[in-house]
């Protein structure tokens, strides 16, 4: 994975996402992706016991050789399981997955993958940024432009080794660069310094 590879979404991007949603499962799995930078498959793979609203603790299990662990519950993210947890139960009361399809069973990669590139469209996102990943990478890069420390975000995206982490304070620093270089460097400055 390199710099110029990965596509994320600014935060008016993921308000504007957000804002295109119809559904309360929907809402409440992109919510839960972004925050939580999760996977199509660890957002699959997510089970009603896993979300504990009492002391407010997600358990993630990881993929792609990642760690496993236990996040606490963002404040707007424990408000929205709020509300889909009693519409969920209400509809399918056997299946232990937090994500069920129309059908009443786990909702898959592919029916997540579907339902993101829909959001997507409807925002006008572009098709570079129609993949469900475009979650995980915006919520690293918005930590890393926050200044959280890269080994807290390390954590956060479940990786075993920092430098999977690394690429996006790279990116951080190259958009950090781009913009001064174009603030100091701009025709308005350049022509008016006694020079």
């Amino acid at each position: 994975m390199s710099v110029e590879t990965i596509k994320y979404l600014t935060p008016n991007e993921i308000s504007k996402f957000i804002s295109k949603i119809d559904s309360l499962r929907d809402k409440t799995l992109f919510s839960l992706m972004y925050f939580y930078g999760l996977r199509c498959t660890e957002a699959s793979d997510l089970n009603l016991d896993d979300i504990r609203l009492s002391d407010g603790r997600i358990y993630i299990r990881a993929a792609k050789n990642g760690i496993s662990g236990e996040y606490v519950l963002t404040k707007e993210v424990k408000k929205i399981l709020q509300k889909y947890l009693p519409e969920r139960n209400s509809i399918e009361k056997l299946s232990k997955t937090l994500f069920i399809s129309r059908k009443g069973g786990k909702l898959s990669t592919t029916q997540i993958r579907r339902l993101y590139y829909k959001y997507a469209t409807k925002a006008k996102l572009g098709e570079e940024k129609s993949h469900p990943h475009c979650l995980r990478h915006s919520i690293a890069v918005h930590m890393a432009d926050s200044g959280v420390p890269v080994e807290h975000v390390q954590i956060h995206l479940r990786h075993r080794k920092i430098d999977s982490t690394m690429v996006y304070f790279q990116i951080t620093s190259k958009r950090r660069h781009e913009i001064q270089t174009q603030a100091l460097g701009g025709e308005f400055v350049a022509k008016n310094l006694p020079i």
